[in-house]
């Protein structure tokens, strides 16, 4: 399985357990269904799928972090050039 694919899976099932939210979806999956788009940057999209796999709501709600938060998974599809 490539690492398109895994991000499609790790987003579509955060999302379904009711962690990830909706208005992120469509951002993740225009990465995971372009993968041409994105040829030769296949490190930073592994990078996205670890953020989403770690994904926590309550990521920086005590003081140590734990996880990630929507705003490192927003850092991440910024560097991707990815937005709204």
């Amino acid at each position: 399985m490539d690492i398109f694919a895994k991000l499609a899976i790790a987003a579509r099932r955060g999302n379904a357990e009711g962690e990830l939210p909706d208005f992120i979806m469509p951002l993740l999956m225009k990465v995971a269904d372009n993968p041409g788009d994105f040829s030769g940057r296949e490190e930073l999209v592994a990078e996205l799928v670890m953020r989403v796999e770690q994904y926590e709501t309550w990521s920086e709600l005590c003081c140590e972090k734990q996880g990630f938060s929507l705003e490192d998974i927003h850092r991440t599809l910024d560097r991707l050039k990815i937005r709204y």
